[in-house]
Order: structure tokens, then C-alpha cells, then sequence
């Protein structure tokens, strides 16, 4: 999703804003980007070590991962002609990411994460959209006694 939004905040700033700001916004969402891939292949090498019961090194590789973004954060600021704004602008295109994701996980029902997986029970003909049909309880069907 950081790719998408990034494409369009890129291109969008291309079209409409002086180069400095295009150019503050395009660095800050390729780095971003970057931090990202590398982030999501050392987690998942890291993920993939402990599922195998083996003490990798994968998460001393964030340390570097870290000090090469700064650096680069830093010799994009001091040597760039970047708007400083529109770079943290850019960088900051995973939070929208963020926010979509967030917002897509609560409005998903978990109906929708077994929709069109026979059994479970979701759109069945028989047994309408829900599941079983269950007659509703009424306080005076029940006995006690």
C-alpha cells in the first residue's frame, strides 16, 4: 500500500509543486519505501529462524538496517535540494497505510475472512447469509420445573 500511495503523492507533487517540494516529497517517499522492504525481509527471516527453533542473527541486522536510514535521511537533508517539509511529507506517506489498513480491519466482519469457503457456515442457501437459522428465544416458551 506504501507504493500506491507513494506513486500518487509523487506524481500528484510532480504535476503541482515547484521542484524543491516534488523533489523533498519523491526522496522522502522512496526512502520510506526502502526502510520498509528491508524492514518486512528481516522480519520475516527473523520470523522464519524462530519458527525453526534456530537463535538467528536476524535481529541484529536492525541496528545497521537503522544507522544506514539515518544516514541517509541525513545526507538527503544536507545534501539535497529538498524542502525539509516535503520531505518529512513524503516519509510520512506509511502513515496513511496505516490508517487504511486500520480502518479496513475493523469495518471487516469476520464473515468476510471465510466468504466462499464451503462449511463455514457464510451464504449457504440452506441456512441463509448467517448460518443456521436459530428460532428466537421467548422467556415464556421456556419450563421450569
Amino acid at each position: 500500500m506504501n507504493y500506491g500511495f507513494g506513486a500518487i503523492l509523487v506524481a500528484a507533487s510532480a504535476l503541482t509543486q515547484p521542484q524543491d517540494i516534488a523533489l523533498g516529497i519523491a526522496i522522502g517517499v522512496l526512502l520510506t519505501c526502502i526502510n520498509f522492504f528491508v524492514l518486512r525481509k528481516l522480519v520475516t527471516k527473523w520470523t522464519r529462524e524462530a519458527a525453526a527453533g534456530q537463535g538467528g542473527n536476524a535481529s541484529m541486522l536492525m541496528l545497521p538496517k537503522m544507522l544506514g536510514l539515518m544516514g541517509a535521511v541525513a545526507l538527503a537533508i544536507v545534501f539535497l535540494p529538498i524542502n525539509v517539509v516535503a520531505f518529512a511529507i513524503g516519509y510520512s506517506v506509511f502513515l496513511a497505510s496505516i490508517a487504511v489498513e486500520a480502518v479496513y480491519s475493523v469495518v471487516r466482519t469476520p464473515d468476510d475472512d471465510a466468504a466462499g469457503v464451503p462449511g463455514s457456515g457464510s451464504g449457504s442457501p440452506d441456512n441463509g447469509p448467517g448460518g443456521p437459522a436459530r428460532k428466537p428465544s421467548n422467556s415464556d416458551e421456556h419450563t421450569h420445573g
